[in-house]
């Protein structure tokens, strides 16, 4: 025979679970706009039903509550997290390149190819008169200018090497930052999920760490069994093949400063920091993606051995284009004579000093680069700028001036033709190089955002979605309420009417 209170009890728990059902919906519409946050919903099941006698079946007991869940699809993170690394990736490449666009300034009015016409001209113009003072001062007033755009420009790439050093610096630091919350997060669930509850909102955090993380580098991240206790899980991250995170232990990243070897091959002393597991071992740097390895391409890439383009390739260029250039234009002026008869001038030198008798072949024009390039500080007098090729023929003789001028369309000084062509294929490279990196970072921003999407079409909260919860579990708890009341209302005829009649 059923207990009496029996109802009583499946109206309780009925009660209780609409109670506790509008408790998470309320968590869900509080969160709404949490970023990171995951849905909840709670598990209910019947409760065990009690045996009637004599085969009449099994009368139900109520309702239990099992468990509060996160509506979260694993597979879709694992998606999220591998196009997050990409975007990280293209999005810093863009911006570096884009950077590096704006220090080229091609092409404009401003830029080096206006600068190296202005120069050609000016030599063009003292081949005419080249007695002329005036002339003679505007060709070393525009190779000063040709001298200085190019020393800026390398200036402006060498501080960006040096910005993009000091941010693998800062990434290093902000992975070490996720990688110590993240562990902390990990003893966090499995402490409060020791009697096999679910920390949602402790793993929301953890997730939403991982997230972010997986944008600076990618990430792997498993689930293992703990050898202490095969029932629970233990969470590993790992980056560049090696545990960051093996649940609340963390083997940080550190940086050490090391010297430059491309900035050391042309005596430039800049100190880069190179990446190493705290632990003492090396970091696989060539196996990650995300910012973190677009930043070290934008700082490191030489564009050899199928390296990819960064600052170092653009400053070897640059290196490659004023060296070249500078001492095509040095090998004629050597062999000309200026208006006081001197002869055996170099017009650019390393940090302009003067040419003291050397040949082509000697350092103060071998070593001539981007960030040395001055003109030759014996040209100050402008007299012994180089015009003409016999002293005989002073001072109406401009056939030097001539000769460099037509530099200018000297097919063989570069493999890619004159000066101009050499400027406009790099421009050319950097620019396909930029195109690349926008259309790939805006198709994996396309990408995730549908990932994204997706994501949050399940593990979401939706207001219209939690009303209509909200409603229904209200309506639940009232008829749970009025169902005690009518049980107590039964009860009351059973305790206090029947059986009075007569008295």
């Amino acid at each position: 025979m059923r207990s009496t209170f029996s109802g009583f009890n499946s109206a309780r728990s009925g009660l209780f679970a609409a109670q506790r059902a509008l408790d998470i919906t309320g968590h869900n519409l509080a969160n709404i706009n949490t970023r990171g946050y995951t849905r909840q919903r709670l598990e209910q099941t019947a409760s065990t039903p009690m045996r009637l006698y004599g085969g009449q079946g099994m009368l139900g007991t109520g309702v239990d509550t099992t468990a509060i869940h996160q509506l979260r699809n694993e597979f879709l993170d694992y998606k999220y997290r591998d196009e997050a690394s990409a975007l990280g990736f293209w999005n810093a490449k863009a911006d570096g390149l884009s950077f590096i666009e704006s220090i080229m300034n091609e092409p404009s009015d401003t830029g080096i190819s206006k600068v190296i016409d202005q120069l050609f001209e000016s030599f063009q113009e003292l081949s005419k008169n080249p007695d002329n003072i005036t002339t003679r001062t505007l060709v070393r007033q525009r190779a000063i200018t040709f001298t200085n755009s190019i020393n800026h420009m390398y200036n402006q790439l060498e501080k960006m090497a040096v910005d993009l050093n000091f941010e693998v610096n800062s990434m290093v630091s902000s992975i070490n930052t996720y990688g110590k919350q993240i562990a902390q997060l990990n003893d966090q669930i499995l402490r409060a999920e020791a009697d096999g509850s679910s920390a949602n909102d402790l793993r929301d955090k953890r997730n939403l760490l991982i997230d972010d993380l997986s944008k600076i580098v990618d990430v792997e991240v498993l689930e293992v069994v703990n050898p202490d206790n095969p029932k629970h899980k233990q969470m590993v991250i790992k980056v560049a093949g090696k545990p960051l995170v093996y649940h609340k232990e963390f083997t940080g990243l550190k940086t050490e400063k090391v010297p430059s070897e491309f900035f050391s091959s042309f005596d430039k002393q800049i100190d880069i920091y190179e990446i190493k597991w705290a632990d003492g071992t090396g970091f696989d740097a060539d196996n990650i993606t995300g910012e973190l390895k677009a930043i070290l391409v934008m700082r490191d890439g030489n564009g050899e051995g199928g390296n990819e383009k960064g600052v170092p390739y653009y400053i070897k260029e640059l290196n490659h284009f004023v060296n070249v250039f500078a001492n095509e234009i040095n090998k004629i002026h050597l062999e000309g004579f200026g208006l006081d008869e001197s002869t055996g001038l170099g017009f650019f030198t390393v940090d302009g000093v003067p040419t003291g008798g050397a040949k082509i072949d000697d350092n103060i024009f071998k070593n001539i680069n981007a960030s040395n390039i001055r003109v030759n500080v014996e040209l100050e007098d402008v007299n012994k700028i180089a015009a003409s090729e016999d002293k005989k023929l002073l001072p109406k003789d401009g056939t030097i001036m001539l000769q460099i001028s037509e530099l200018r369309h000297k097919q063989s000084m570069f493999k890619e033709g004159k000066p101009e062509d050499f400027i406009k294929s790099l421009i050319g490279t950097l620019g396909v190089e930029a195109e690349e990196a926008d259309r790939n970072a805006l198709n994996q921003l396309t990408l995730l955002s549908e990932i994204e999407n997706r994501r949050q079409s399940i593990s979401g909260v939706w207001q219209d979605e939690e009303l209509s919860n909200m409603v229904k579990f209200q309506h639940a708890y009232n008829a749970s309420a009025r169902m005690i009341t009518t049980i107590d209302e039964m009860l009351d005829v059973v305790i206090n009417k029947i059986g009075i009649v007569g008295r």
